[in-house]
């Protein structure tokens, strides 16, 4: 078992999350610590490729560009038609 330092800044917060969720605040670092790695090591990072279309649409969204209720609905539809008819 190794020790760890929690920030100061951090030690609230675990042990809020830990009163709330009836652990031990170790169990609560643990969890943390696991989703880190496992974020870190099996996830893989963007592609430059998503990294661009993911910009796109953030710039769309701040120009108020967004589609239309209308539009998603028709993208749903087109969607269930497409998946129904395989």
């Amino acid at each position: 078992m190794a020790l760890i330092a929690v920030s100061e800044k951090f030690t609230a917060e675990l042990n809020d999350v830990a009163l709330q969720d009836e652990r031990s605040v170790e169990s609560v670092v643990d969890e943390a610590i696991s989703t880190y790695l496992t974020y870190r090591l099996v996830e893989p990072p963007l592609s430059p490729d998503q990294i661009a279309h993911l910009q796109q649409g953030m710039a769309e969204a701040k120009r108020g560009d967004l589609v239309t209720e209308q539009e998603v609905e028709a993208f749903f539809d087109d969607w269930e038609k497409e998946a129904a008819s395989k």
